[in-house]
């Protein structure tokens, strides 16, 4: 049969790239150059008290680790290596630059340098379609969105349907078959560093707190996110300008520091915490947090009084 080569599409978006895909894997035959205009980008956008236009360090390293299996991916796909085949020329060409949006902590890097330059070193013509269905199965990797969606319990059928495409470009280009699975790791510890989030969105896909905290729980064995409401006694404020810490004594006797952010109560609620620790009389509150075997982190007050 005769091969099938198509003018080479500017890809803008996943919508595209699936179409693409699909066409590729319907015809061993079938190839075309690949050319990407303004897509993919990495991006998340973490939303929570601790995530305005701030970037904490334990996610920070895990968002800086994209570019560690973005290496080991390219170095298999143009070398059938691992990424210490990466000439320092290319280690330039698909650097990831990420650019931080004001006001909030969202998080874009360009990847269309990477999937050129794999273009270019795969460029044969007896491995044109293996060559476009690993390029375009990379980009939809990249860009999170179907990998996020992979890790969610509530996926939707068109969602399914492209997540067995994937497996059948994983068939036919056997290279792809480790990004995946380090993709989804380093979603999934992004995830957990922040696990305090209210929502984390990744490409297109949003994960709400519930699943944050799921995956967050699996990932680390010995947290589980928990949601208490009581009377409680407080003590041990620390007042910084836009928060304060605050020790809630739990019935047991454990003391749990959390966070009050300032802008989400009005001013009598946080005088209301104040007298009680004058008095140290108990106060009602609300309180969302991350238990562990030793202790609890990321508690942060949801709500006080009535």
């Amino acid at each position: 049969m005769p091969s099938t080569q198509r003018p080479a599409p500017s890809l803008r978006s996943e919508k595209d790239a699936w179409t693409l895909l699909e066409w590729l894997l319907n015809d061993p035959e079938n190839s075309t150059q690949v050319e990407f205009d303004g897509w993919p980008i990495i991006s998340m956008k973490i939303e929570g008290e601790r995530y305005a236009a701030t970037l904490p360090t334990g996610l920070m390293r895990q968002v800086s680790e994209i570019q560690g299996v973005i290496n080991r991916c390219y170095g298999r796909a143009a070398y059938q290596r691992d990424a210490r085949s990466v000439k320092q020329s290319e280690r330039d060409g698909i650097e990831l630059i990420f650019e931080v949006s004001e006001g909030s902590t969202e998080l874009k890097a360009d990847a269309t340098g990477l999937l050129d330059r794999l273009g270019d070193a795969m460029k044969k013509p007896s491995t044109a379609n293996k060559a476009a269905i690993t390029i375009v199965a990379l980009a939809l990797i990249i860009s999170g969105s179907i990998v996020l969606s992979s890790l969610s319990d509530h996926r939707l059928a068109i969602e399914e349907k492209r997540l067995e495409l994937l497996a059948k470009a994983i068939e036919r280009a056997p290279d792809l078959k480790d990004a995946t699975p380090e993709f989804q790791k380093v979603y999934r510890d992004i995830v957990a560093s922040a696990s305090d989030a209210d929502q984390i969105t990744v490409g297109t896909s949003s994960l709400p707190m519930t699943e944050i905290s799921a995956i967050a729980g699996a990932q680390r064995a010995t947290g589980q996110r928990i949601d208490i409401a009581g009377l409680y006694k407080v003590d041990a404020i620390r007042r910084f300008s836009k928060h304060c810490l605050v020790d809630v004594i739990l019935p047991s006797g454990e003391k749990i520091r959390a966070r009050i952010v300032f802008d989400r109560f009005p001013e009598a609620d946080i005088s209301a915490v104040l007298m009680a620790v004058a008095k140290n009389t108990p106060i009602k509150l609300s309180v969302t947090a991350m238990k562990h075997k030793d202790g609890y982190s990321s508690a942060r007050i949801t709500a006080i009084g009535a």
